[in-house]
């Protein structure tokens, strides 16, 4: 009798350090769908990869029994989805409308064969109620006279650990990860068809929610604050900015803000939470992962989102009373957050500077004008923007002038780079726009041109 079969949708750092890595050593025979052809080329030329976990006793471990294909593969990749014993999704909360449609093929060939029990697919996104909106997105994708069929046969669900993962590039034909932690996967029995998967390393919950808030207002929001914070600082890696002076402060105040905010929330589980925020500065501090800033930081606005790992806690915090500032600060930083390369921070400040921070708010974190957090969190961007030594993105004034917008953007960028180098590239930058009428994107777009001949120069 051959091993089960487990199909990830996804071969990154969530999807092969820890899913296919659980499945691996639960005896089940790994099958990955990804997009990139040097990752499916490393998966089936070694018919596995590294594991490296992290910890006062690091060990490496060599995940075999694997093999990948192409995502473009259209028919293997649904025969995979009807002969699978699992499928687990790890692909980001918006790209799951990519993978839908294979998914949902799948499940009608398989409900066609007749004779086979039903399937679970396992949603490994950071979102709230990711295993209904995977369903969703599947069911909805299966054409009309399938749906039913495919939401008959098909169990949806979610799980999420906190482990930390890095890693992930080629490097010599072959593929590795980084774990830090040994906190199990955790999945969400709510949506699960039976029998439940045999894994070892996995915890079937049914307070699923709670394990989420929890996480998300410790770990990830740890994670987030370090980012933000440290990217305004010039860090390019989250352990950087987790130990930069200027930083820990509002890290460790806005964690334990969190903290006393999910006490209050979860009283029997006091002791629990703060072990958590314990673990989760213990995790983010480890040089090993350099996890870069700019990963964690990527997409802002979902971010900001009211359930989310800023925004969420700060208001849980305020239904109890509690103290909220350093969070407000973190929420502040991740509203000016502008990374040229971040399409999404870009999205960002354009709304701002068309439209105001009140705007962004009400609209990204779910607060109207009228409310005291809407108002901490703009006080607090006020004064982080209006900083000398740091960003002043925003001006004041409905139109402002080319030399304020150059100024703001040589302070920025002196952050990172010499000052007298960031003066000549802005000054040459500024040049291009010295007959610009409509001022919107001129500040992104002066900044994106100078950073690139300084990147340029510094290669």
């Amino acid at each position: 009798m051959s091993a089960p079969l487990a199909v990830f949708f996804g071969a990154g750092k969530v999807a092969c350090g820890l899913l296919g890595y659980l499945c691996f050593q639960s005896g089940y025979r790994n099958l990955f769908v990804a997009r990139r052809p040097e990752v499916i080329g490393a998966i089936e030329r070694h018919r596995g990869y590294t594991v490296n976990m992290l910890g006062a006793k690091s060990s490496r471990i060599e995940v075999r029994n694997s093999r990948a294909l192409s995502i473009r593969d259209d028919e293997a990749v649904i025969e995979a989805v009807a002969a699978a014993d699992v499928v687990f999704t790890s692909v980001g909360i918006d790209n799951l409308h990519a993978i839908a449609p294979h998914i949902a093929a799948g499940l009608w060939r398989r409900a066609r064969r007749g004779g086979r029990r039903d399937l679970n697919v396992v949603a490994c996104e950071n979102l709230p109620g990711a295993g209904a909106y995977l369903r969703h997105q599947i069911v909805g994708a299966a054409a009309s006279d399938a749906s039913i069929l495919v939401d008959h046969v098909g169990g949806f669900s979610a799980a999420l650990t906190r482990q930390i993962m890095t890693g992930g590039e080629v490097r010599d034909g072959s593929i590795g990860f980084n774990v830090q932690g040994r906190s199990p996967l955790v999945v969400d029995k709510a949506g699960l068809r039976p029998p439940l998967p045999t894994l070892q390393g996995a915890l079937f919950s049914d307070a699923f929610p709670s394990v989420v808030m929890r996480k998300l207002f410790t770990l990830n929001c740890a994670h987030a604050v370090a980012a933000y914070l440290g990217y305004r600082e010039g860090c390019r890696f989250v352990h950087e900015a987790a130990v930069h002076p200027r930083v820990v402060p509002i890290l460790t105040g806005a964690l334990a803000e969190a903290e006393a905010a999910l006490q209050a929330e979860f009283p029997a589980a006091a002791a629990e939470i703060a072990a958590e925020v314990v673990e989760a500065l213990v995790q983010i501090r480890d040089p090993r992962l350099a996890d870069p800033i700019a990963r964690v930081a990527r997409g802002p606005r979902r971010k900001l989102a009211p359930r989310e790992r800023l925004v969420g806690p700060a208001r849980l915090a305020t239904r109890h009373g509690l103290a909220h500032e350093n969070l407000c600060r973190a929420i502040a930083a991740t509203l000016a957050y502008d990374a040229v390369e971040d399409a999404e921070a870009v999205s960002m400040q354009r709304a701002i500077a068309d439209h105001g921070v009140t705007q962004v708010i009400t609209e990204d974190c779910g607060l109207l004008p009228h409310e005291p957090l809407a108002q901490e969190i703009k006080h607090q961007w006020h004064q982080l923007t209006a900083q000398t030594n740091g960003l002043a993105v925003f001006s004041a004034a409905p139109t402002p002038s080319l030399e304020r917008i150059r100024g703001n953007v040589a302070r920025d960028l002196s952050r990172r780079f010499n000052a007298d180098l960031v003066h000549a590239a802005v000054e040459r930058a500024a040049g291009r726009f010295e007959e610009a009428r409509v001022w919107s994107y001129v500040e992104i777009l002066m900044k994106r041109a100078a950073l690139h001949e300084l990147a340029s120069h510094a290669n």
